[in-house]
């Protein structure tokens, strides 16, 4: 999901993502992209496919990703509630998907709405709601954009018993 949603905010156009970002060897040697990728397919059970770009009109996809801005930053959005104070601007689906008693839920989306460097997807078994795992994105974003640092420090410092070490 995140990276169909990364091709809506690239025009469409197909992407490579990365699950690992670098290796080192033990002798410090930077391990080859290459390698790092098959090795996860590999080990995922991941097949390459070739790449292919959303067929989608530019129309089309302005729509979606209006619609998804709508959704984290429109009083009636779905993920409103959370991102309503949030500084830097989102685009997101929430998702609920029936499992049993207690339904799985997810949100994909990417930040900032309007030059996205950040696609992201969560989906928690069980979860609920995809409102509540926009929480967790909001709270994963806040990390990736160093916002409220001094909280998160804080928070650190603190342990999990609430005192400070």
């Amino acid at each position: 999901m995140a990276r169909h949603v990364a091709m809506l905010v690239n025009g469409g156009r197909d992407i490579d993502i990365t699950l690992i970002r670098e290796i080192s060897s033990r002798d410090g040697r930077a391990v080859d992209r290459t390698e790092i990728s098959e090795a996860v397919n590999r080990r995922l059970g991941l097949q390459s496919y070739p790449n292919r770009n959303l067929e989608m009109t530019p129309e089309n996809i302005a729509a979606v990703l209006e619609g998804m801005r709508a959704a984290t930053s429109d009083a009636g959005g779905t993920a409103h509630g959370v991102f309503r104070n949030f500084p830097i601007e989102v685009a997101g689906k929430t998702g609920t998907a029936e499992a049993g008693e207690t339904p799985n839920a997810w949100f994909v989306g990417v930040a900032p709405y309007e030059e996205p460097e950040i696609a992201i997807a969560v989906i928690v078994e069980n979860g609920g709601r995809g409102f509540h795992v926009a929480e967790v994105v909001r709270d994963i974003l806040e990390v990736y954009f160093g916002i409220n640092e001094d909280i998160l420090e804080d928070r650190t410092a603190m342990g999990a018993s609430g005192s400070r070490n």
